[in-house]
């Protein structure tokens, strides 16, 4: 292989293959890549199983130039191709449970030429590729061999290509972004950016030899491959691979491999926090967590560290830019709402006039070095928006304090535009989060008629928590201005996400619009009854049920405050109209109003309304 080495003079290593190699020839006996039920891969056996396959590759017409789809489930198998593939070809990974439409349109956008799949499975990538003529490999992984090691076959040989190992400039990944915002784009990684990234993370995470990371994140995404593998190898470390998270396994793995570090996504971060509450932890060789594609919640991260003892350690990062900050291990600091100081590249924030902003300052975060991609590919226009001077558009706001700790605050267009009150969705996932029943958050818009956007939340609750969709209303309330609250919370059993664990929130009001359709209940009683005519009164809308939203039906303040005007009238109260945006459903309000009326109060009866055409509501009986 053109890359290995590691003798006196011998040039530097410019792939991941190449990098194992170097360890291969210092520690050819060391393990490297380790699996539940396998004994242990070494260096010296990943070294000449990457050897063997680029030569394989080659004589089935594979070789420098092209491209190849690895279609794998998450293992061993699939940390081995990686390095294969990147080694011979550009590799593209995706996901297996990938469907057939969307596949056909990935292997045509990244101009794939083979796709390698298990053999015996049927895949869609193994039809999308048959129904573009792309050449198809089955890999086997060996009977009773050390875990990752595999042989490939196809059915479908193409004339042999030479050998030849690669330069630093060419395409050595290619990965897509999740496509939430539009269709996905395509994200070429160099040879050099995937060295730089992974040798970078080294004293990031001060790894060594003697770490061993367990790998439960897909190793079809770039937080899979650039943290949780190939850094790892590089440092001569081993790495267990797993068929992807399973919380029952997780303990297990923890007493049977003894690994030094694992990262997840949030949402992992807190299914393994409330086991490990509920089991206890002793015993354990964990010297970090590593969380990322996200932010974690303070709650999250201290009852991590409590009940591992352990730091519990953010990063920031891309599929276009690999880590972008991190918090510094002990004893260095870590800032509460950090995601931590640059890594590998310089960080700067952009102000709306294209010029960079001073500490302190909020804008975009834009980014550039050695770990940046250099574009897009085939989209000039999306790499006219992308960059900037030189800088890569993040496209997350946030700012730089005064000693360099970076402070995310979410996504620009997740902005959420509330009748001209911004809404930083991140900040109310948070805040429902807080809440001790709620497992999982999400915030998103919704047209509004006359806001423009409003604020719904999605929430999966913990399978003990009895609490209602109102009392989660009543605590983000007392956490955020009235502004940001949501007007709405859908009880969900999950919220969408991608494979990396990123939140999917342009996808959610959607996915979740029958979940946030309302059937009709006719409004039972006369205080629901003088609710409901109030609400079309003020909003012009002829049928309204009992369990319908004030706001969702397209109220605002100004006509809520006209709502409760009539209502205040009606029945000779006071209610403040933010009381309705406490209680938007006409049951909610009519219980708010028959509390209030039955309070001690002084002054005259209140009038009590009189049935008639026009009026805000029917009689009330006494």
């Amino acid at each position: 292989m053109a890359t290995n080495g590691g003798g006196e003079g011998a040039a530097a290593p410019v792939s991941p293959a190449g990098l194992v190699a170097l360890q291969a020839a210092r520690h050819p006996h060391a393990p490297a890549i380790l699996a539940p039920g396998r004994t242990a891969l070494t260096f010296g056996a990943l070294a000449v199983l990457i050897d063997s396959t680029t030569a394989e590759l080659a004589a089935i017409g594979i070789g420098r130039g092209s491209r190849v789809a690895l279609v794998l489930p998450d293992g061993p198998e699939m940390a081995t191709s990686l390095y294969a593939v990147t080694e011979a070809a550009t590799c593209a990974p995706l996901d297996p449970s990938i469907d057939e439409p969307s596949c056909v349109a990935l292997l045509h956008r990244m101009r794939i030429d083979a796709v390698i799949v298990t053999r015996g499975q049927d895949v869609a990538a193994r039809r999308a590729a048959a129904s573009l003529g792309v050449q198809i490999i089955a890999l086997s992984p060996r009977r009773g061999a050390a875990a990752g090691a595999f042989d490939l076959a196809t059915a479908d040989p193409r004339p042999d290509v030479a050998r030849r190992g690669p330069h630093r400039d060419e395409v050595a990944l290619i990965l897509h972004t999740s496509g939430s915002t539009g269709a996905p784009k395509i994200v070429p990684i160099d040879y050099a950016n995937l060295v730089s990234g992974a040798l970078s993370r080294m004293p990031l995470l001060q790894l060594t030899a003697a770490d061993r990371g367990l790998c439960i994140s897909s190793l079809t995404t770039a937080a899979g491959i650039r943290r949780s593998l190939f850094p790892v190898l590089t440092a001569g470390g081993s790495v267990v691979c797993t068929p992807g998270f399973d919380l029952a396994m997780f303990f297990d793995l923890l007493d049977e491999f003894r690994p030094t570090f694992y990262g997840a996504a949030p949402t992992v971060h807190r299914a393994i926090l409330d086991e490990a509450l509920r089991r206890g932890v002793a015993g354990h060789s964990l010297r970090f967590i590593l969380c990322g594609t996200g932010a974690l919640t303070a709650e999250v991260q201290h009852g991590l560290e409590r009940a591992f003892g352990v730091p519990a350690i953010h990063a920031y990062g891309m599929t276009e830019t690999s880590t972008i900050a991190q918090n510094p291990l002990p004893p260095g600091e870590r800032r509460a709402g950090s995601v931590g100081i640059p890594a590998a590249c310089e960080v700067a924030i952009l102000g709306d006039d294209g010029a960079l902003l001073s500490a302190g300052q909020t804008g975009e975060i834009v980014v550039r070095g050695p770990t940046v991609f250099t574009g897009y590919e085939n989209d000039d226009e999306g790499n006219r928006r992308a960059f900037h001077r030189g800088w890569f558009r993040t496209g997350d706001l946030g700012h730089v304090d005064a000693d360099g700790y970076l402070f995310v605050a979410g996504r620009l267009k997740e902005i959420i535009n509330r009748g001209g009150a911004k809404v930083l969705p991140a900040e109310v996932d948070a805040a429902l989060m807080a809440h001790s029943g709620v497992a999982d958050a999400a915030c998103f818009s919704v047209p509004h008629p006359t806001l423009g956007e409003d604020v719904v939340a999605a929430i999966v609750l913990r399978p003990e928590a009895a609490v209602s969709a109102q009392q989660l209303r009543d605590a983000a309330l007392e956490r955020l201005p009235v502004h940001k609250v949501p007007s709405r919370i859908v009880l969900v059993n999950s919220i969408p996400r991608d494979a990396q664990g990123k939140l999917c929130r342009g996808e959610l009001a959607d996915v979740l619009a029958q979940a946030m359709r309302i059937e009709f209940t006719p409004p039972d009683g006369p205080l629901q009854q003088l609710v409901a005519a109030s609400f079309r009164e003020v909003l012009g809308i002829e049928r309204i049920g009992a369990h319908d939203n004030f706001f969702a039906l397209g109220g605002d303040s100004l006509r809520g405050t006209q709502a409760v005007v009539r209502m205040n009238a009606a029945l000779g109260l006071d209610l403040d109209a933010i009381e309705l945006f406490r209680r938007p459903t006409v049951a909610e309000f009519a219980t708010r109003l028959a509390i209030a009326a039955t309070a001690p109060r002084s002054g005259p009866p209140p009038l009590m309304p009189r049935s008639r055409r026009g009026a805000p509501g029917a009689s009330i009986e006494s």
